[in-house]
């Protein structure tokens, strides 16, 4: 799509006017994403009046503001705070959670050019379900919730109660709940309003699948990760087995952070995942998971080998204590690439090791340590997109109530954009560092055209190894901080000091991250424009040598073209000839009276043949005759008892002698006409 859609057209559409007032409100802080973008349709929940709100991007890229926007109403609304949404993979169910409650709703049928819901009307009605009404009453809660990795019917929801709810939502009587799954002690007593295994760190606060898998991975506030396999079976609905803690490499005495609270897992096909845990003081370590190399029984299948950590600085109201399990929320974006929401704003960090691990996989013995190394070498790169949070004008001051963004969304490849969707009703795009651009197009440029053959795609592999002056002038404008787009509340204007600050932090980044690898990049791009203002004057001459080879072959060429109009000429002419003769064979002529004399004689020879062949056919048909006759004399002779007498044998003998000399007399006559009159 072109990229003034999400710059201009979608922040601009009245969808975001209406919702101007609407987002504000959220007292607990909790961290939402309210937003949802599914097969060019931008979806965003509208608290106050409790229903979706949905814009076709397509039709809004063609038409512009004069795309309406619809509101889908649930037939059973939810009756709790949302907090999320989130669509199916198959974008025909959306599900809209909180900690209350889950609500899974189906989706009108889209039809027509402009692909509207129901037709394009303003207001429709969809067929929604709520899952557990049990949470709206009970001290419990909901944590997370997932569609199962591998199916489009099945719901995963995680509880305050250390259990995950298995339940299938694709049944013609409503949502059925399959199998709750276990996967710790059981909450009983509370402390302060929170239950002592809470505080102890021993529920669980979120679980992620495994890419290309159906691994579940399981975070408890203490740090610990537990793995449990969820597999659909159709005699067995599940078989779960939780395994863990897994043990994580090197050792800490802290276990990496003793206030877990988000999970989630990038990479996956032929690269082992990479595990992201995010602690409460926006710590995020990155792991890797791997098959525990130890051969004891009672040891875990797998181990997460910590290979990073990376610690976000960002503005928090450190006055308020957490009432609640999810501080930061962990968003993945691309295989490389993720974005962590908070409380101060937006943070993307990219993971350039998972495009070398993928080499470091695929390298000979011979090229293993170079790929290492330049694995090793990649660090996490993160950027601080958005702040929604600024500091108090003076340390007497109160601070302000913290205004997290209301949602992330991501568009489509191969350019994607981070959508942020402010507290305020503002739409903010920012652009992620396309640092696998070039491996999806040259992805795409293999998916286009499949006949290549392997030395094709060894030559583009080759020439795609090279250093581009691309990569050089991205490797000079790549930047170590970033500076983000500041979102605060228009009533709680800074203080000119606050402001000073502000611009004096900006004027330095720019200065030294924005404009002296701008002038890096000036002097590169000189450089450059001067060596290939030297080529070209090269290129120059070789072309002028090309141009009078070019008028020597051409005098060539007319030359050669007169010969062939004179072959083509001569050609012609005894195409002519040919014809000539062609004509005079086939005219017709009087016969002469020699050749009428002839083929009379051959009418009457052809006459005589006929008769002599029917006088064949009789004599061959009394032939037949008289020697079924035989036959059967010899038949009645056999069956006489009598036996003749010497004479008459003899007389019979001479007669049946007579005959077949005749026979064969008459048969050799008929072979000598036969060969007269050339009769087959």
């Amino acid at each position: 799509m072109d990229s003034r859609l999400y710059e201009i057209k979608l922040p601009n559409h009245k969808i975001f006017q209406d919702l101007e007032g609407n987002l504000s409100d959220n007292s607990s802080g909790k961290l939402r994403n309210l937003i949802e973008l599914k097969d060019e349709v931008f979806y965003v929940w509208s608290p106050k009046e409790n229903c979706l709100l949905c814009l076709n991007l397509k039709r809004l890229e063609e038409v512009g503001d004069e795309t309406p926007y619809q509101k889908l109403k649930f037939n059973c609304p939810p009756l709790f705070t949302v907090e999320r949404i989130m669509s199916s993979s198959c974008g025909s169910r959306i599900c809209v959670w909180g900690s209350r409650g889950v609500t899974i709703a189906e989706l009108p049928s889209r039809w027509g050019r402009a692909g509207f819901f129901d037709s394009g009307n303003k207001n429709a009605l969809c067929k929604s379900y709520s899952l557990d009404e049990r949470f709206h009453y009970s001290p419990g809660e909901v944590r997370r919730v997932h569609w199962h990795p591998t199916s489009l019917s099945h719901l995963l929801v995680l509880g305050s109660d250390n259990t995950i709810r298995l339940y299938n939502i694709a049944l013609k009587s409503g949502p059925k709940l399959v199998k709750i799954l276990p996967i710790g002690p059981k909450p009983s007593s509370q402390l302060a309003g929170r239950t002592i295994l809470d505080s102890l760190g021993d529920t669980a606060v979120d679980f992620t699948p495994t890419p290309d898998s159906d691994t579940l991975l399981i975070l408890r506030g203490n740090g610990d990760v537990y793995m449990m396999q969820c597999e659909l079976d159709s005699k067995h609905p599940i078989k779960a087995k939780l395994t863990g803690p897994l043990a994580m490499y090197p050792p800490a005495d802290d276990n990496y952070g003793s206030e877990s609270c988000s999970i989630t897992a990038l990479g996956g096909g032929d690269t082992p995942p990479l595990v992201v845990v995010a602690t409460c003081s926006a710590q995020l370590y990155h792991c890797m998971l791997l098959p525990n190399p130890t051969d004891k029984d009672d040891c875990d299948s797998h181990a997460l080998y910590v290979i990073e950590a990376v610690e976000l600085n960002i503005v928090l109201n450190m006055e308020s204590e957490l009432q609640y399990s999810y501080p930061v929320l962990l968003f993945p974006c691309t295989h490389n690439t993720y974005a962590c929401m908070h409380a101060g704003g937006v943070h993307a960090i990219t993971l350039p090791m998972l495009e070398h691990l993928v080499d470091f996989v695929m390298a000979d013995e011979a090229d293993t340590e170079s790929a290492l190394s330049s694995m090793c070498g990649a660090r996490s790169a993160a950027r601080h997109l958005v702040c929604t949070a600024a500091a108090p004008p003076s340390p007497a001051a109160r601070p302000a109530p913290p205004a997290p963004p209301a949602g992330l969304a991501l568009s489509a490849p191969p350019l994607p954009r981070l959508l942020v969707l402010c507290s305020d009703a503002t739409l903010l795009a920012r652009i992620l560092e396309p640092f696998g651009l070039e491996e999806q197009l040259y992805k795409e440029l293999q998916l286009k055209n499949p006949a290549l053959e392997q030395d094709d795609i060894n030559i583009i592999m080759k020439e795609r190894q090279k250093v581009l002056f691309s990569s050089i002038m991205k490797e000079i404008l790549t930047r170590d901080v970033s500076q983000p787009i500041l979102n605060i509340s228009k009533k709680e204007e800074p203080s000119p000091k606050e402001c000073l600050e502000f611009l004096s932090q900006a004027t330095l980044k720019l200065r030294g991250e924005y404009m002296s690898r701008q002038q890096r990049a000036t002097d590169a791009i000189t450089n450059k424009l001067t060596a290939l203002r030297s080529l070209c004057s090269h290129h120059g001459e070789w072309l002028q040598d090309l141009q009078k080879e070019m008028d020597e072959v051409q005098l060539q060429s007319a030359v050669l073209k007169e010969k062939c109009l004179l072959a083509e000429k001569h050609q012609d002419d005894l195409k002519y000839r040919c014809s000539a003769v062609i004509r005079g064979l086939r005219a017709p002529s009087a016969s002469s009276a020699v050749e009428r004399q002839l083929l009379g004689e051959l009418l009457l020879y052809k006459r005589s043949g006929e008769q002599l062949g029917e006088q064949i056919l009789m004599l061959k048909e009394y032939a037949r005759n008289k020697t079924e006759q035989l036959e059967k004399w010899h038949e009645e002779y056999k069956k006489k008892d009598i036996a003749l007498g010497k004479s008459h044998s003899d007389t019979i003998s001479s007669i049946l002698q007579q005959q077949t000399s005749q026979i064969s007399t008459l048969i050799e006559e008929t072979k000598l006409l036969k060969d007269q009159l050339s009769i087959v």
